[in-house]
C-alpha cells in the first residue's frame, strides 16, 4: 500500500470520526485504545494500518469534542440574559442590510480574548472591521429557531452569544494586533468601494442580486427577493457558497481553454484568478474554503496527478476539519464545496456524455459542470431548509446558459473606469432584468415548492444511485476537468 493510499485512509477516518461525533454518539478513548492493541500486532501491516485508521478516526472525536465543548461551556455563557458592559473588538466583515446590522465582537477580559459575541444594531451605523467598542446591553445565549439549529450554526464561527442592539462606544479605530488585520481591513475597504460602484451603475432593483452574486452581499436583498429566489430554485445561482466559487472556478478554466490555452497554462491562470475571487469577495469563510479545495485540485491536475483527485478533495477537507471540526455538522457552505467539487469529479463526465447533443463542447462542459455539482448538493439543501422547488430544474435550464457571461460581466464592471464600466453595465442589466423575469414569474407558480423533511439516513441513501452511476459510466466518473 502506497503512502498516498494510506494517508488517504487516515484522512477519511479522522473525518469519519468527527462525522460520528458531531451526528450520533463520541467515545474518542475506547476507538483510541482498540488502535493501540491493533498495532501491537507486529510484522501484520493492514492489521496495524487499520489500527492506526482506528486512532485517526478517535482523534477526530477528540478534535470535535475539544471544540464543542470549548464553545458550549465559554465564560460569555455564564451572563446568560443579564445586562453586561463588555470591551471588544470587530473581527469579522461588517454586514449591513436592509433592515439592520451584524458582527462578530471578541470580546476581551483582561488583556485577552475570552469569546465572540454576535452583535446587532442599526442599519445605520457606522462601525468598522478592527474597532475597539464599549459594549453595554444583555446578553443572550442563541436558541433553535423552528428545527434549525441557529446555535450550532453561530457555533462553526465560534460564537457563543447574541447582543441585539446595545448601546455602543468607539475607543479606537483601526486596532490592529498584526499585519494580516491591515490586509483584511485593505480587502473590506476594497469589497465596498466595489459596492458602491455596483450600486451607481445599476438599477436599485437589480444591483442587489449583482451584490449578492459578485460580492456575496445577499443582505442587501430584502425578504421578498429571498423568498422568490427560494421558490424558484435559484438560490444557489446568486448568493455565493463553495459551490458558486466551485463553478466560477471550473466556468474560467474552460474560458480559457476556448480562448486558446494550453491544459496547463490554463490551470496556472485558473489558480491565479480562483484565489483573486476569493480576495474580491472579502475572503468570506465559504468562499476561502472552497477557493482552496479548488486551488489542490487544480495543482494536482498540474502536476498530473489525475487519478489523486479524490484523495486531493479527501486531504483538502481533512486540513479544514483538522482547524475547525464543527464545520462538518453546521457549516452549509462547507458541506456545499466539498458535495459540489465531488459531483463534478464523479457526475462531470457522465452529464457530458448525456449532453452530447449540445455540440459547442466549451457549453456543454460549463452545463455538465453545474447540473453535476447541483445534483450532488440537492439532497443537503433539502435536508438543511425542509423544501424542494419542484421547477428548479426548469428555471435552472433558462438561467443556467447565461450565468457565465453574467458572471464575467459583473466582476468586470466594478474595475473599468466609468466610460468602459457604463458600457458594459448595459448588457449585465438586460441580462438582470431576464434573471429577474425568470425569478419573478416562475416564483408565482402554485405549488411550486414542495415540504420535505429528509433524516440523515434517508439523505446518505440518496448518494448511493449517483456513485453507482458515476461508477457504472464507461469513463467511470474519475477524472476532474478529463480531457
Amino acid at each position: 500500500m502506497s503512502n498516498s493510499q494510506k494517508l488517504t485512509y487516515f484522512s477519511l477516518s479522522f473525518i469519519g470520526g468527527i462525522c460520528v461525533a458531531s451526528y450520533f454518539f463520541s467515545f474518542s478513548s475506547i476507538f483510541f485504545i482498540i488502535g493501540i492493541i491493533l498495532i501491537l500486532f507486529k510484522g501484520k501491516e493492514k492489521i496495524i494500518i487499520v489500527g492506526f485508521c482506528f486512532i485517526f478516526f478517535s482523534i477526530g472525536m477528540f478534535r470535535f469534542e475539544s471544540e464543542f465543548k470549548k464553545i458550549n461551556e465559554n465564560f460569555l455563557i455564564n451572563f446568560d440574559q443579564k445586562e453586561v458592559i463588555l470591551t471588544g473588538v470587530i473581527s469579522g466583515e461588517v454586514k449591513k442590510g436592509n433592515d439592520k446590522t451584524q458582527m462578530i465582537v471578541d470580546v476581551f477580559d483582561k488583556g485577552r480574548v475570552v469569546g465572540k459575541a454576535l452583535v446587532f444594531t442599526d442599519k445605520y451605523s457606522f462601525y468598522e472591521y478592527r474597532d475597539k467598542i464599549k459594549i453595554e446591553g444583555k446578553i443572550l445565549v442563541p436558541q433553535n429557531l423552528e428545527g434549525f439549529d441557529y446555535k450550532g450554526y453561530l457555533s462553526k464561527s465560534q460564537v457563543s452569544v447574541i447582543i441585539s442592539y446595545p448601546e455602543i462606544e468607539i475607543i479606537e479605530r483601526k486596532f490592529y494586533s498584526n499585519s494580516f488585520q491591515k490586509i483584511q481591513y485593505f480587502i473590506y475597504e476594497f469589497k465596498n468601494s466595489k459596492a458602491e460602484k455596483i450600486k451607481d451603475l445599476l438599477p436599485p432593483k437589480l444591483s442587489p442580486i449583482l451584490e449578492a452574486m459578485i460580492l456575496g452581499n445577499d443582505t442587501v436583498m430584502s425578504k421578498e427577493l429571498k423568498e422568490d429566489l427560494s421558490r424558484s430554485g435559484l438560490s444557489h445561482a446568486i448568493a455565493i457558497s463553495g459551490s458558486h466559487i466551485v463553478l466560477f472556478s471550473t466556468m474560467i478554466f474552460w474560458v480559457l481553454l476556448f480562448l486558446g490555452f494550453w491544459r496547463k497554462q490554463a490551470l496556472v491562470v485558473s489558480i491565479i484568478f480562483t484565489l483573486l475571487y476569493v480576495f474580491f469577495v472579502g475572503m468570506m469563510a465559504s468562499a476561502f474554503r472552497a477557493g482552496i479545495m479548488m486551488t489542490m485540485l487544480f495543482l494536482a491536475e498540474l502536476f498530473d496527478r489525475k487519478a489523486f483527485n479524490l484523495r486531493t478533495l479527501v486531504i483538502a477537507a481533512f486540513i479544514m476539519l483538522l482547524l475547525n471540526p464543527l464545520l462538518l455538522k453546521n457549516d452549509l457552505g462547507f458541506q456545499l464545496s466539498f458535495l459540489a467539487v465531488l459531483g463534478i469529479i464523479l457526475m462531470g463526465p457522465v452529464f457530458n456524455q448525456w449532453l452530447r447533443f449540445i455540440k459547442w463542447n466549451y457549453l456543454r462542459e460549463i452545463i455538465a459542470v453545474t447540473f453535476a455539482a447541483q445534483i450532488f448538493t440537492l439532497p443537503v439543501l433539502i435536508s438543511s431548509f425542509g423544501y424542494f422547488s419542484i421547477i428548479s430544474i426548469i428555471t435552472n435550464i433558462f438561467v443556467i446558459p447565461i450565468t457565465p457571461l453574467l458572471m464575467g460581466l459583473g466582476i468586470l464592471i466594478p474595475f473599468l473606469f466609468y466610460p468602459l464600466s457604463f458600457i458594459f453595465s448595459i448588457p449585465c442589466t438586460l441580462l438582470l432584468y431576464y434573471l429577474m423575469f425568470i425569478i419573478e414569474f416562475s416564483s408565482q407558480i402554485p405549488f411550486a415548492i414542495l415540504n420535505v423533511k429528509i433524516p440523515i439516513i434517508v439523505l446518505l441513501i440518496s448518494y448511493i444511485p449517483l456513485f453507482f452511476i458515476s461508477y457504472k459510466n464507461e469513463k467511470r466518473g474519475l477524472e476532474f476537468l478529463g480531457q
